[in-house]
C-alpha cells in the first residue's frame, strides 16, 4: 500500500490564497493547522521535502545522501541536496544544525518538551501583554501545545543504563535526574488529528527520523489536522521574499518539480504567516528589507544558540548504550529508549544566568559505523578524569583494543552523550552576505557560560569514570567554534520597533520606531524569541504561535477550537507511512 502524502504536487499550486504559511515546523504547522480550522483557504511552502515513517535514514550512506551544509567559502558556498534532511550551516563563530522537511525541525529534534524558568519570561525584554499573561493566552497557548504534541515521560517499563548512569551523575552534581516530558507515544493511539501511531520501540533513533511512526512530529498532528481541515501544503518550495501588492502581499518563491528542475512563482494572500524557522525567517525578512520593505532596524539582532553545548563522557566505568539500534533493530539488540529520557536540571539554585539544563543523549544508528573511529579520536583532546583507568583494564583482564570494539562493545557503548542548554545571552546578529543569511557573534565561545558548562560536566563525567570530551569545536586550537540546534530571535517580540521586529500580536513592524504594523504580515517560529530561554524552545514556540493565531482569530471576527474532529479522515503512522484507515 502506497504512503498517504499529506503534501499536494506543486503542479497543483494556485496563484492566490486567503493564507500563505512559509514553513511547516513548530509555528508553521501551527499556523497553518489553526487558520484551515478558521476556514481560510491555507497554502504551505516548505523548502523540504515530505518523509514519512520508514523513509528516513537507515544507514551511514543513507545519512550522507540526506546531509546538506552552507558553507561560508565563497566559491563552494554550498554542498548536498537543498532539500536534504539534515541542514547544517558552517559558521565562523557559531554554527548551526536545523531540519528541512515537512515538520521542519521537529523531524530531527530530541522531542522534549520543558518550559522556561519563570524568571527567563519575567524580563522586560518581552512585550507587557506576554511577560504579565493578564488575559490568558499564553497559559491557553501552552495548554493548546500540550494536547496536540502529547509530551509525556518514558514509562521506565524497561531498564535504560543511560538512565541509570545519568541518576549516577546526579548525585555528584547534588542534584535530581528526572525523566523528561517528551513528544513520543509508547503506546498505540489515535491522537487529536486522527493518525493512530505506533508504539515507540526504545531503538533511540529519535534524531535521525522516526520510522517507527511514533514520535510526535508536526507530521503526525498539526499538518494533518491542517490538511483535515482544507489546507494545501507544498514541498520543494524555497521562498526568496515578500512584497506588498494590491491589497495583500506577494509571495516570491522558486518552485521545484518532480525532475528537480525550478521555476520561479509569485503568489498571493491577503496574510502572510513567516515561519521558515530561526535562519530562513530572517533571511526572508532581509531579503525582503533589501528590496524595498520598511521594518525595524533590530531585524537580525538579538540571536541565541540557546546555549547549546554537546558534549561526551568518554569509556566509562559503566555501560550507557547510547546508539541507536535501528528499525527493526539489530539482532541481539538491548532497548536503548528515546533519544533524551532523563536530564539533570541545575536551574533555580542560584541566578537565571547561572542554571543549566544537562539531558542525556542518544546518537542514532546511522553513525554507529563511523564510531569507532571518530570517538577515540576525539578523546585525544579531552581529560581523563579516571588515574586508575589502566587498572580498570587490567582487573577486568581487557586489552585496550578489546575495550575499544565498535559502536555497541567497549568504550564507545560506555559513551555518555550530554546535551545542555543555558544562558548565553543573546549577543549574536543574523546578517545577509551575499543573499544568504550568516551568523555574526565574534569570541561567543569564550564567554563564561561554556567554561562553567565544560566544568561541570567533568564533574558529572569523573562519577562515571570516563574521559571528558568537550565538542572537539570548541577547542581552543579550533577557535571556541560552538554549534546549536536551537537557533532562535532576530526578529524579537517586542513593544515597539526601536527595540523588536514584531509586536505582542506576532505583527511585523513597518519601521525603526513605533508600534505601526504591516497589515498581514506575522512572525510565528524561533525567530520571535526576544531572549534565549535556556531549554528545549519547541514548547515555548507552539504556545507563543497558538496564542497568535487566538488574536488573529478576534482580529479578523472568526472562530475556531482546537477540538478533535470525529469526522476527519483517519490515518495510521508505522515503519509503512500514513496510510489511510477510513
Amino acid at each position: 500500500m502506497k504512503p498517504d502524502r499529506l503534501a499536494t504536487p506543486v503542479s497543483g499550486l494556485a496563484q492566490a490564497y486567503d493564507a500563505v504559511v512559509i514553513g511547516s515546523g513548530y509555528g508553521g504547522g501551527i499556523a497553518a493547522s489553526r487558520l484551515a480550522r478558521m476556514g481560510r483557504s491555507v497554502c504551505v511552502l516548505e523548502r523540504g521535502l515530505e518523509i514519512q515513517p520508514g523513509e528516513f535514514p537507515k544507514t551511514f550512506g543513507d545519512a550522507n545522501a540526506a546531509f546538506q551544509a552552507s558553507l561560508p567559502f565563497g566559491s563552494i558556498d554550498h554542498v548536498g541536496d537543498a532539500t536534504a534532511l539534515f541542514d547544517l550551516h558552517v559558521e565562523k563563530d557559531m554554527s548551526v544544525m536545523v531540519g528541512c522537511g515537512l515538520g521542519g525541525t521537529s523531524l530531527i529534534n530530541g522531542n522534549v518538551a520543558l518550559r522556561p524558568d519563570l524568571r527567563a519570561m519575567d524580563d522586560p525584554v518581552w512585550p507587557a501583554a506576554i511577560r504579565d499573561d493578564a488575559d490568558g493566552r499564553l497559559a491557553e497557548g501552552y495548554r493548546r501545545a500540550e494536547r496536540m504534541l502529547a509530551p509525556t515521560l518514558y514509562p521506565g517499563t524497561v531498564p535504560l543504563e543511560k538512565l541509570s548512569a545519568m541518576e549516577t551523575c546526579a548525585e555528584a552534581l547534588d542534584a535530581a535526574c528526572v525523566r523528561s516530558p517528551i513528544y513520543v507515544s509508547f503506546e498505540e493511539r489515535e491522537n487529536l488529528a486522527g493518525v493512530t501511531q505506533t508504539a515507540c520501540t526504545l531503538c533511540g533513533d529519535c534524531c535521525s527520523g522516526c520510522n517507527v511512526g511514533a514520535k510526535n512530529t508536526i507530521a503526525m498532528n498539526y499538518l494533518p489536522d491542517a490538511v483535515n481541515h482544507g489546507a494545501a501544503l507544498f514541498c520543494g518550495t524555497k521562498v526568496s521574499h515578500v512584497e506588498k501588492g494590491d491589497g495583500g502581499w506577494r509571495v516570491h518563491l522558486d518552485v521545484r518539480d518532480a525532475d528537480g528542475e525550478t521555476q520561479a512563482r509569485t503568489i498571493s494572500a491577503a496574510t502572510v504567516m513567516v515561519a521558515a524557522g530561526t535562519l530562513g525567517t530572517n533571511e526572508i525578512l532581509l531579503r525582503s528589507r533589501e528590496r524595498g520593505l520598511p521594518v525595524s532596524d533590530r531585524l537580525g539582532d538579538g540571536f541565541t544558540g540557546n546555549g547549546d553545548v554537546i558534549a561526551f563522557g568518554y569509556n566509562n566505568d559503566v555501560p550507557i548504550n547510547g546508539i541507536g539500534i535501528g528499525h527493526p533493530p539489530r539482532n541481539g539488540a538491548d532497548p536503548v529508549g528515546p533519544v533524551i529520557a532523563g536530564l539533570i536540571d541545575l536551574r533555580g539554585k542560584g541566578a537565571l544566568d547561572d542554571g543549566m539544563v544537562i539531558e542525556e543523549g542518544t546518537i542514532p544508528s546511522v553513525l554507529a559505523p563511523i564510531l569507532r573511529g571518530v570517538m577515540p579520536g576525539g578523546a585525544v583532546l579531552g581529560t581523563d578524569t579516571d588515574s586508575g583507568f589502566r587498572d580498570f583494564l587490567e582487573e577486568s583482564g581487557r586489552t585496550f583494543e578489546s575495550l575499544v570494539g565498535g559502536a555497541y562493545t567497549g568504550a564507545v557503548n560506555h559513551t555518555m552523550t550530554f546535551l545542555v542548554m543555558a544562558q548565553d545571552g543573546a549577543g549574536g546578529a543574523l546578517r545577509l552576505d551575499d543573499d544568504a543569511v550568516r551568523v555574526e557573534w565574534p569570541d561567543v565561545g569564550d564567554r563564561p557560560v561554556f567554561k562553567r558548562i565544560s566544568e561541570t560536566l567533568e564533574r558529572a563525567t569523573a562519577a562515571l569514570g570516563g574521559k571528558y570530551v568537550d565538542n572537539p569545536m570548541w577547542h581552543k586550537w579550533l577557535g571556541r567554534n560552538l554549534i546549536t540546534v536551537h537557533p532562535l530571535g532576530g526578529c524579537a517580540l517586542t513593544d515597539d520597533a526601536a527595540s523588536g521586529v514584531i509586536d505582542a500580536r506576532n505583527r511585523v513592524f513597518s519601521g525603526p520606531s513605533g508600534e505601526a504594523v504591516h497589515d498581514g504580515l506575522y512572525v510565528v517560529d524561533g525567530a520571535a524569541m526576544p531572549r534565549c530561554l535556556g531549554v528545549n524552545p519547541s514548547i515555548t514556540i507552539s504556545a507563543i504561535a497558538e496564542r497568535a493565531m487566538m488574536i488573529y482569530a478576534e482580529d479578523h471576527s472568526l472562530e475556531f477550537d482546537d477540538a478533535p474532529n470525529p469526522g476527519a479522515p483517519r490515518r495510521h503512522a508505522g515503519p509503512g507511512g500514513l496510510t489511510r484507515t477510513d
